[in-house]
């Protein structure tokens, strides 16, 4: 008995230590990885931190009772993101903001977790029901479409933000302009293959857009069936459409200032361009820039069709944090947060509701009701039912952000390319951007660059390779450094 009294209170003071410590250990952080695009979220300007990200910390917090952090990371290009998640070939971000297209060729190679919100969170509530649309009804694939994967961040359009002291309206209505001997060498277009295919296609195609928009407007064709056309039309990767675009932005490149990503939106600001071929939410910043420098730019949607684009939060398949990436998208709906970030960055939130629209007429000094001298612009589409507001001026940082129907009825999503398409229209983007060397070409050269090493190394040693010198010693001391 005695022994076994003695064996249990050994066994009680073993285990008062582990005890101990388990109570007295600090409780786990939760990191949430978030990958997004540069300046794309919004920001303190003197602390240089997301009051957004900070509310999300705080909130989360609370929910799980343990403390909650963001590591926050950005992305410059879409494929930057795509190398990046299979490089690391297993866990590396918990949210990621792709673009549509990107969504599309990430859930088809199975990099995606699918979706699972709660149904009266804030994305039931808030998001536009176009946008729901699009993402569940317009983009699909076999067994699929993007609202299983993604949820929309932000969307907008394509279009060219321009000075009309140098730019005409009426010109800048039109896709072609950009190619006329008068604008030479005051334009730039995006260097991007995807982008940049796309005026590249409205030059080529301009009689079949012309003709569509003609039927359109005359009543023959219904909003679904043009826009239906136009998306055949601006997808189109035929090897002959692929050769024509070829041979309309050779001829494009020599008219133009030149090919840009990011700097576009200050070079149209502080007038080193007129014209600018540019996503809705840069086209305004830099309609903010220049009003700033007391020069008025405008935008406009040319009226034979546009892009209409997508950035959606995911959660990679590898996610160490699916639940709290979940919370994230859900908080990134509610339409305080919304309003903070399109307020920082300009660009245009899927979501909506009453509060978003109570935004927009403040900060665009919008009527609600007709008013002399003011436009009716009919945004029932994204707002809801008889969501209609008036404005004084058209063309402007409203109508960048919030396209009237007309607009978004002739704007079209960019599909993903398959890898045979994608080949093509790299090629063709190599073609253009700069002369291709053969495969010929490159073993001239080679074979000629091997000619004159030798020559070299010939004249150097010919002492002693003919004079029968030490040969190893020479050839060891013969570096690339060397020669």
């Amino acid at each position: 008995m005695k022994k076994i009294v003695m064996f249990v209170m050994a066994a009680l003071l073993a285990a008062m230590p582990l005890a101990a410590g388990t109570a007295s250990a600090a409780p786990e952080t939760l990191t949430l990885k978030v990958a997004n695009w540069e300046d794309y979220i919004a920001l303190d300007e003197e602390t240089g931190e997301s009051p957004v990200l900070q509310a999300f910390e705080e909130a989360m917090t609370e929910k799980y009772g343990t403390e909650v952090k963001v590591e926050y990371s950005t992305f410059g290009t879409n494929e930057n993101l795509y190398n990046d998640l299979k490089i690391a070939n297993g866990y590396r971000y918990d949210v990621i903001c792709p673009s549509d297209y990107m969504i599309e060729k990430m859930a088809k190679e199975g990099m995606l977790k699918k979706l699972t919100l709660p149904e009266n969170g804030n994305y039931e509530t808030y998001m536009s029901e176009y946008i729901k649309d699009i993402f569940a009804d317009k983009i699909k694939w076999e067994g699929a479409a993007l609202a299983d994967y993604a949820v929309c961040y932000m969307w907008g359009t394509m279009g060219y933000v321009y000075n009309p002291d140098k730019a005409s309206h009426e010109d800048m209505k039109d896709w072609t302009s950009l190619w006329e001997d008068k604008y030479e060498g005051r334009s730039t277009i995006k260097d991007s293959v995807r982008d940049s295919y796309f005026v590249g296609i409205a030059y080529a195609k301009e009689e079949e857009l012309v003709s569509l928009k003609a039927q359109y407007e005359a009543g023959t064709l219904s909003a679904a069936d043009y826009n239906a056309a136009l998306t055949g039309i601006f997808n189109d990767t035929s090897v002959d459409t692929v050769n024509a675009v070829e041979k309309a932005l050779s001829a494009l490149k020599k008219n133009i200032f030149g090919f840009e990503v990011d700097s576009g939106k200050n070079d149209i600001a502080s007038g080193i361009i007129d014209i600018n071929f540019a996503w809705s939410g840069d086209a305004v910043y830099a309609m903010d820039e220049a009003d700033a420098a007391g020069v008025e730019l405008y935008y406009s949607v040319p009226e034979t069709g546009s892009n209409i684009w997508f950035d959606g939060w995911c959660i990679p398949k590898d996610a160490a944090q699916p639940e709290l990436a979940e919370d994230f998208i859900e908080y990134m709906c509610a339409p305080e947060n919304a309003i903070a970030n399109m307020d920082y960055i300009g660009y245009t939130s899927g979501v909506a509701g009453d509060d978003v629209f109570a935004r927009m007429v403040d900060t665009y000094e919008l009527k609600t009701v007709p008013t002399e001298g003011y436009t009716e612009v009919d945004l029932s589409y994204f707002f809801g039912e008889n969501k209609k507001v008036y404005a004084d001026v058209i063309g402007r940082q409203f109508s960048a952000q919030y396209p009237d129907t007309d607009t978004t009825e002739r704007c079209v999503v960019m599909s993903y390319f398959d890898d045979e398409a994608n080949e093509r229209i790299n090629t063709m983007w190599e073609n253009v951007k700069g002369v291709a060397f053969p495969i010929w070409a490159i073993i001239l050269i080679v074979v000629g660059v091997l000619l004159i090493v030798g020559a070299v190394l010939l004249v150097r040693f010919k002492d002693k390779i003919f004079k029968g010198g030490k040969g190893k010693k020479g050839v060891k001391v013969v570096g690339k450094e060397e020669v």
